[in-house]
């Protein structure tokens, strides 16, 4: 059951990704259009970066869901059953630790920020939110992690 809304949260921000990908062309393509009639709109390049910080903490857990992270394969086929459990329970354990590091660090961050009313520069935009939202989507990848390290007993 943990599993299953783990899987949907993780599902639900692949889906936000899409949605801050689309507006990120959107704002991209108006911003060089305004360019062609010799404007501008303020801010965007700020907005856009601001969004692709997001799109790349909601793909994470649709990349570790995936297994689209760099493997080495040719020491990994070698390795019998056994050997394949302790390395994956190796990595499984050393990625749930970076993300729960990560998690942590980013929250403590946003933290500071929202203490000291950090803004963008030109929009003067909080940006803790973006940093609570990249710490919430580590917190997913820290799950996933940790669920699939409990299913690595019963693999062959």
């Amino acid at each position: 059951m943990f599993a299953k809304l783990v899987r949907r949260v993780s599902l639900f921000l692949q889906v936000l990704a899409g949605v801050i990908l689309m507006a990120m062309m959107g704002l991209a393509c108006a911003d060089v259009a305004a360019g062609a009639l010799n404007a501008s709109i303020l801010g965007s390049a700020e907005l856009i970066s601001l969004m692709a910080a997001l799109l790349v903490a909601f793909v994470l857990p649709l990349a570790h869901r995936n297994e689209a992270h760099v493997g080495i394969d040719l020491v990994y086929r070698r390795l019998g059953p056994r050997g394949r459990r302790i390395n994956d329970a190796l990595v499984g354990l050393a990625t749930a630790a970076f993300f729960a590091v990560t998690c942590w660090q980013c929250y403590a961050y946003a933290e500071e920020l929202r203490r000291s009313g950090e803004v963008s520069s030109t929009l003067q935009l909080p940006t803790y939110g973006i940093l609570y939202a990249i710490s919430f989507a580590c917190l997913v990848v820290f799950l996933m992690a940790v669920l699939q390290l409990a299913r690595i007993p019963g693999r062959k």
